[in-house]
């Protein structure tokens, strides 16, 4: 393997994880409604979760090597159809926007409430820093993704061993009760697919573009399965951080910063910061598959469609974050369950990708 080689497998599994880890799985709030609230058995659901990010996550880079995709639009019409592709790619834009809006909404909460700093001042932050990365394209999202990646992990370890030194662990996170009004689907397995789909999708956005750049089949797979197992880990590491503080993280819109709080001062704001950096990282592939998208239907230029798209979305943004994630990201997940499946099924055929 070439170093080349090597600095494009960190690309794609630092771009895979950065697009997945935004707002609502730093703060650990996403992982809390669709994995804690079921008790001991979302566990198992991380680890299906987990699987399922690493093979299709390679499967979508494949796909949009094939097609020499521009954006996620051409790999819904390839696996769902004209007639079913348009629709779905209609709502998919939608949903890309409400994830974008959700991303900006968590940044005002993370100024407000624990950096103590006015909502809108990190509105104006992230909007800017997200603008100037968005305009160089998938190659400029990529290249942030591999800065910001490495620092989200270290960060997210560092609290939650933290975390595991001061509590323990012991048989009592296999025992806690599950909390049905947070639950978004009526069974854990279904909250799990919802999960995989929806993200699975945002992802698609930018792992399909990336793809049609990345020549070499073995640095696609690699990449993909490497950054869908970063994922699976994290994802079972920050809800077990969740299940030591159950159930007094019931009461924060962002959990994990709750837990940051009552340890040292300096992870406090440490994780203040990796959240912000997640938020960060997921911004950019919503805006950039809102603003593709937007470019492709109206024939704007890119760049006035990043702005149309930025404008919209710092408009939208005045709502409550949790209340955001519970009542979006169940019915983007519902909406992109049948993308899922088609890709799902086409991974199944080995022919489909050679």
């Amino acid at each position: 393997m070439t170093a080349r080689q090597a600095v494009d497998i960190a690309k794609i599994a630092a771009t895979y994880v950065g697009t997945v880890v935004g707002a609502g799985f730093a703060s650990g709030q996403e992982l809390l409604q669709f994995f804690v609230s079921y008790g001991s058995a979302g566990f198992i659901g991380t680890a299906i979760t987990g699987l399922l990010f690493a093979w299709l996550g390679s499967q979508l880079l494949t796909l949009g090597s094939r097609l020499r995709a521009t954006g996620y639009h051409e790999i819904i019409y390839y696996l769902c159809g004209v007639r079913i592709g348009r629709a779905l790619d209609n709502l998919i834009a939608f949903f890309l926007f409400g994830g974008l809006v959700i991303m900006l909404a968590g940044v005002g909460t993370v100024f407000r409430d624990f950096l103590d700093l006015p909502y809108n001042t990190g509105l104006a932050v992230i909007s800017g820093a997200i603008f100037i990365t968005v305009l160089f394209g998938v190659k400029g999202i990529a290249s942030a993704n591999l800065i910001v990646t490495p620092f989200l992990v270290v960060f997210t370890i560092m609290i939650g061993l933290n975390s595991f030194e001061y509590h323990g662990l012991d048989h009592s996170l296999l025992t806690f009760e599950p909390q049905p009004m947070l639950q978004p689907a009526p069974h854990w397995l279904l909250a799990s697919l919802l999960y995989v789909s929806y993200n699975l999708v945002l992802g698609a956005t930018v792992l399909g573009p990336l793809g049609a750049q990345i020549g070499s089949a073995r640095v696609r797979a690699l990449g993909g399965l490497i950054g869908g197992l970063i994922l699976a880990v994290l994802a079972a590491f920050i809800s077990v951080v969740i299940a030591l503080h159950y159930p007094d993280v019931l009461h924060y819109e962002v959990p994990m910063l709750y837990v940051s709080s009552i340890q040292q001062s300096w992870s406090h704001y440490a994780y203040a910061l990796t959240v912000l950096k997640a938020m960060y990282s997921t911004a950019l592939a919503s805006l950039f598959g809102c603003a593709t998208k937007m470019e492709h239907a109206t024939g704007l230029t890119f760049r006035l469609s990043i702005l149309v798209v930025m404008a919209a979305s710092l408009i939208c943004s005045q709502f409550g974050f949790a209340s955001l994630i519970g009542m979006l990201y169940p019915i983007f997940g519902y909406v992109s369950l049948y993308f899922v499946i088609k890709l799902f099924w086409y991974a199944l055929q080995g022919k489909q990708w050679r």
